[in-house]
């Protein structure tokens, strides 16, 4: 399985949904580590908005170009 990013969780619903409507297989795992951040405390102090948990998403090599096409349509650079 390769990771094809790590996403919030809004952005992954809305990736992983196209991926099952195109068929693509993929796992998820979850990384809380942003949350445990030392300075997360200070930048909700500030106001500012610190980094939240991700979801990474992993898909088979065997779909990792289509999906990787899929991710450039849906979050160009």
């Amino acid at each position: 399985m390769h990771q094809v990013g790590a996403f919030e969780p809004f952005e992954a619903k809305k990736l992983l949904e196209l991926f099952e409507a195109e068929g693509i297989p993929f796992e998820i795992e979850s990384d809380y580590s942003a949350l445990a951040s030392p300075s997360r405390y200070l930048q909700l102090s500030l106001g500012m908005y610190p980094e939240g948990s991700k979801l990474l998403v992993f898909v088979p090599e065997s779909s990792l170009a289509k999906a990787e096409a899929l991710l450039r349509d849906r979050f160009p650079v």
